[in-house]
């Protein structure tokens, strides 16, 4: 088995072609070739991991968003204030605005 970047793409064959550059074996899922070595890409690294919070953080105010629609539908006291409501989905689209590649 042979790592290589073959057409400026990682990967790993059974055979070699006569373009091909081989390289040592990935290190890491973000890791980029340059200059002769592995290095660690931090910026695509850390973006994965500001998704994965937010889509975790989206998750799980799901249900206090409905809870509080559903309150003010009734007419009842509601479980967040209306400032703690208004703080909370502030705080969710900075979140989709996160998994979209957005700018704020």
């Amino acid at each position: 088995m042979y790592s290589v970047i073959r057409n400026n793409n990682y990967m790993e064959t059974d055979s070699l072609l006569f373009d091909d550059f081989q390289v040592p074996k990935k290190p890491h899922e973000y890791a980029i070739f340059l200059n002769g070595e592995w290095v660690l890409d931090a910026n695509a690294y850390f973006n994965a991991i500001d998704k994965v919070e937010a889509e975790a953080f989206l998750n799980e105010t799901d249900k206090l968003v409905s809870l509080y629609k559903e309150e003010k539908d009734l007419g009842i006291t509601t479980t967040l204030s209306d400032e703690e409501y208004l703080e909370l989905i502030t705080k969710r689209q900075e979140r989709r605005i996160i998994l979209n590649d957005l700018t704020i």
